[in-house]
């Protein structure tokens, strides 16, 4: 693997976070009948470890720069991250085509869970951004049909809805860059946070 070794620490955080804003989740400003909300792009695939097992789950991402977001159900991403923070992740471009420059993304750093109780501005903040009320109530739109609630029910049920949800914020301290050329060779850039 080719080390790219002419690009700058500033060049390669720049061309990281220009991958992220482009394969991360963006808010659907013009929705039709079947749009949740939201426009879907690249997974992000969240390794999370406890007690020695690993889980890999693949999610959806949103970022701002560096700082990686994913809104997310309990189970064990939850649980392993409650008992350890470490997390890495990957990110690469689908599919993959041999007729250009690819990139992905390898991601080590700490997890923070967020929640309405435990943050509720941040959450609520990064929830209205990324349209997650418009998402969480789309998601439950079969329930709502099904069930013939009324208004005050349905802003019931998005709300139990919504503080079931917690917002994991990762905060990256290594990122490894991989650009696959035409030719098949590989170059490898690497960002790593200062030491504080």
């Amino acid at each position: 693997m080719a080390s790219n070794e002419k690009k700058s620490k500033e060049e390669i955080k720049k061309e990281i976070i220009q991958f992220l804003n482009i394969t991360s989740g963006k808010v659907d400003h013009s929705p039709d009948e079947f749009s949740c909300g939201n426009i879907h792009n690249t997974s992000l695939v969240l390794a999370t470890c406890s007690k020695d097992v690993p889980r890999a789950t693949p999610l959806e991402f949103f970022n701002e720069g560096l700082i990686i977001y994913i809104f997310g159900q309990a189970g064990g991403k939850i649980l392993n991250i409650k008992r350890n923070k470490k997390v890495a992740a990957a990110i690469y471009e689908q599919p993959l085509v041999h007729s250009r420059i690819q990139k992905n993304l390898q991601i080590f750093g700490v997890a923070e869970l967020i929640t309405v109780k435990n943050n509720p501005e941040l959450f609520r903040e990064k929830a209205i951004k990324w349209n997650q009320y418009k998402v969480v109530e789309s998601l439950l739109k079969p329930v709502i049909k099904r069930q013939n609630l009324s208004e005050e029910e349905v802003e019931d049920l998005v709300k139990r809805g919504t503080e079931a949800t917690f917002l994991i914020k990762i905060v990256p301290n290594h990122i490894i860059l991989r650009e696959m050329q035409e030719d098949f060779s590989i170059f490898k850039s690497e960002w790593k946070k200062e030491k504080e």
